[in-house]
């Protein structure tokens, strides 16, 4: 597609601070700054697609606290 720009922009946060916080919490501070959260639940089965989405950011999650998260 000409003109797609590849580049992410990135979060204005450090991704790592989701890290063992609550998902709603988590939720909320990306959706602030702009972007579309998913989120996996670690221990359920789930497709995940593999399209690069810049403005989306996936949380995987175990017992509602996020253990990594990445964008794209």
């Amino acid at each position: 597609m000409p003109g797609f720009p590849l580049e992410l922009r990135p979060p204005s946060f450090d991704l790592a601070e989701l890290v063992g916080r609550k998902t709603d919490e988590a939720t909320a501070r990306c959706e602030r700054d702009g972007f579309q959260v998913q989120v996996f639940d670690i221990e359920k089965p789930s497709a995940v697609t593999l399209e690069l989405r810049r403005n989306r950011i996936r949380l995987h999650v175990r017992r509602g606290v996020v253990e990594d998260c990445h964008q794209g």
